[in-house]
């Protein structure tokens, strides 16, 4: 049984086996959202955040697959993620309870914020949504010894156009183009464009646009083909993301 510690941001004091939660609240100013995890079912296949990604880990273990190395975090440790970095959440067959934080990309002064709030698990021996939201908040850019990131996306992320015509645009052949792109983002260009699509719909979603809309924008076939490649990469529903 994992339990969250997380205390009065959430519904309730213990989340048992509860899985993925997204949550946008007021007093969260400079976080796009709060992601809090509970459970076993913690494996996400490889994709990629359109932020920054904190993640904080409360119990348990997680780790991360990135560029071919693993990344392990055990409870009052945390790392960054960022925006546009390919990884995979690998499965806890034990159990973990974990935190993620979204921020704008590279805004953060990042090894003084994962110190901070290392520093803050040890005095307590938990750490709450809020703490860990105004930890980062303290971090923004402009902190000293900050140095700004720039985002691993692309400006054309959401081109839907095929393989074969970004490859002779490079003046490439399809597979040499493909395999150049998997190198450099850790994903093959499908697969990345996919993500791109999904994290465009994430946006949408966030901003209070409806399901079938969204999937629309996003270049989704309809609402069903948007729910199951979103369930797959951020593990809830389009309906249950929106909802946070």
């Amino acid at each position: 049984m994992v339990q969250l510690p997380f205390r009065d941001e959430m519904p309730t004091s213990e989340l048992t086996d509860t899985g993925w939660s997204y949550w946008r609240r007021p007093g969260l100013d400079g976080v796009v959202e709060v992601g809090t995890f509970g459970g076993r079912d913690v494996g996400l296949p490889t994709h990629f955040h359109g932020e920054d990604q904190v993640t904080f880990v409360v119990s348990g273990r997680r780790r991360f697959l990135i560029g071919g190395e693993v990344i392990t975090l055990v409870p009052g440790q945390g790392a960054l993620i960022p925006a546009g970095i390919a990884h995979r959440s690998l499965a806890e067959p034990c159990g973990v309870a974990c935190l993620n934080v979204y921020v704008p990309a590279g805004e953060y002064a990042v090894a003084a914020m994962m110190r901070d709030a290392e520093r803050l698990w040890s005095k307590a021996g938990h750490i709450r949504c809020t703490e860990l939201a105004a930890v980062v908040r303290e971090h923004r850019r402009g902190a000293e010894g900050c140095t700004p990131a720039s985002s691993a996306i692309p400006a054309d992320a959401t081109c839907l156009e095929p393989v074969s015509r970004a490859a002779a645009r490079a003046g490439m052949s399809r597979e040499g183009f493909s395999r150049m792109f998997a190198r450099h983002h850790g994903m093959p260009p499908h697969a990345f464009w996919l993500m791109a699509r999904l994290n465009h719909a994430r946006e949408l979603l966030r901003a209070g646009e409806d399901i079938a809309g969204a999937a629309v924008q996003a270049g989704f076939a309809d609402q069903s083909h948007l729910g199951r490649w979103f369930r797959r990469a951020f593990g809830v529903t389009p309906g249950r993301y929106r909802s946070g």
